[in-house]
């Protein structure tokens, strides 16, 4: 799927367009460099279809950085989700 920067831009910002028949599924923050954090943009279009795109955003006001910047358009990728298992580690009497 491929979208204009500024619509592209406009999803990182709103939860959906209705226009382009697309909802927001998740923006994951999926890491971090010096100057900018790394992010995940996933979309979900009218037929249940999740697409992603990755971009960047400046850390700090210096950093003028927004996402999906001095790009024509933006190509996103088909995803799938899947289930994750994870682990927390919790206290049992012992003083945390």
């Amino acid at each position: 799927m491929k979208l204009t920067r500024e619509q592209a831009y406009n999803l990182t910002v709103f939860d959906h367009d209705p226009e382009l028949g697309l909802t927001v599924e998740a923006r994951v923050r999926t890491g971090e460099r010096r100057w900018v954090s790394e992010h995940l943009l996933v979309v979900k279009d009218s037929d249940g279809k999740l697409w992603a795109a990755s971009y960047e955003q400046g850390l700090t006001e210096y950093q003028d950085i927004e996402p999906f910047e001095y790009m024509e358009f933006v190509h996103f990728t088909q995803v799938a989700k899947i289930p994750v298992t994870t682990y927390e580690y919790k206290g049992m009497g012992v003083a945390e």
